[in-house]
């Protein structure tokens, strides 16, 4: 059932513009309720957040007296089930969240519709502008800016430089963990190693001993100063476990991961050098009936105050300026950290690609495969995908 409730909004911040903006949000909702009007039409809303994310957003949306009707499709499947839905453009939904490395293969099969104006001139920071554009246009509103960076408690030393070599000393330095690194078995995480030898996430630069290099650096850290990896499916839960019990020096991870510890005072972030950024994309698309109301939700969704809402929650990084200025330290230290991180290649076939170098560096990490051998299957494998795209 759509969220529809006619309450007056909490004011959580006192920031400039944004007290009175609510205001009149509030005013403006007490003068609608005193006749209730008949029921618009919800506002299908089709997004990808995950269980604690999705709780809060339905709560920031009934206590905005939205009529919204939110659906959930799954991370891991998302950008094939929303492909399928726009391709077939019946039941098509009126705004959507997708991941930015999405967007290139949505906006070449046209696929999306254009943002108005005035949603595009808002004050979005320049990495969160840099995730909504391609191909010389603007295509959504930048809902969250995210990317690797190293956690690490307060009272531990920061490594000498973002430099992975003085990473990975610093992490050797710590004689009293057994396991002082944290990092994780996927190929995000290996991107850092892969561009520190010159390779990168894309066909034409995984191949050579660059790549190789990279790879083979990476997955002798497991066992060594990085622990042995869990389960597939349960390194969330492990690398939470490992830092709760002090197990970790130095993690590798993002603010996604962040803002489910509890004493986030105690943590400081440190960039690391060559790591991926990333985000995530409110976009309408271009089979939508009434585009304007998508954009309004999506407005909606990255306005100062939600904007705060959020990153108080989940330590999540603001699109807005005004809204980062106006964020907790640890939001404000992790948009540092991420300032000079690198996006990944912007192209239709980037999130394609780590089907087949995901598998290739576990083969590795196991011991079933060298560097050597998994590269070439790897370059092999994403040759046949960007001859497949053309």
């Amino acid at each position: 059932n759509p969220v529809m409730l006619c309450t007056s909004a909490s004011i959580t911040r006192r920031v400039a513009g944004v007290t009175w903006r609510s205001l009149l949000v509030v005013a403006g909702m007490a003068a609608a309720c005193s006749a209730p009007p008949s029921s618009p039409a919800p506002i299908h809303f089709l997004h990808t957040f995950g269980p604690n994310e999705t709780e809060l957003v339905n709560k920031v949306i009934a206590d905005r007296g939205l009529a919204v009707e939110p659906s959930l499709v799954p991370f891991a499947r998302g950008q094939q089930v929303i492909r399928e839905i726009l391709r077939a453009g019946s039941a098509c939904p009126d705004l959507i969240r997708i991941d930015a490395t999405w967007l290139p293969g949505f906006v070449e099969d046209h696929l999306l519709a254009s943002p108005p104006a005035s949603l595009v001139g808002l004050d979005w920071t320049a990495e969160a502008a840099q995730l909504a554009s391609y191909a010389g246009a603007v295509w959504g509103a930048p809902q969250t800016v995210d990317g690797l960076v190293v956690v690490r408690d307060v009272g531990t030393p920061a490594p000498a430089s973002p430099a992975i070599a003085d990473l990975v000393r610093a992490a050797a330095q710590t004689k009293q963990l057994a396991h002082p690194l944290g990092v994780r078995v996927d190929a995000y995480w290996l991107v850092p190693w892969l561009r520190a030898e010159g390779a990168e996430l894309a066909p034409d630069r995984i191949g050579g001993g660059g790549a190789v290099r990279g790879l083979a650096d990476f997955a002798a850290l497991f066992g060594q100063l990085a622990p042995a990896p869990p389960p597939q499916g349960s390194e969330a839960p492990d690398e939470l476990r490992r830092w709760s019990a002090h197990e970790l020096a130095y993690w590798v991870t993002g603010p996604w991961q962040l803002g489910s510890l509890a004493g986030r005072d105690a943590i400081a972030v440190s960039p690391l050098a060559h790591a991926p950024r990333g985000g995530q994309l409110l976009v309408v698309p271009s089979c939508a009936a009434e585009p304007d109301r998508g954009w309004r939700l999506a407005a909606e969704l990255t306005s100062i105050d939600v904007e705060l809402i959020f990153s108080d929650a989940f330590a999540t990084v603001p699109t807005r300026r005004a809204a980062l200025e106006h964020a907790t330290p640890l939001a404000r230290a992790i948009a540092g950290a991420l300032a000079n991180a690198e996006v990944l290649p912007r192209s239709p076939i980037t999130p394609l690609l780590f089907d087949d170098l995901n598998p290739a560096l576990a083969a590795v990490v196991a011991g079933d495969a060298s560097a050597d051998e998994a590269i070439d299957g790897v370059r092999r494998g994403w040759a046949r995908l960007a001859e497949g795209r053309k």
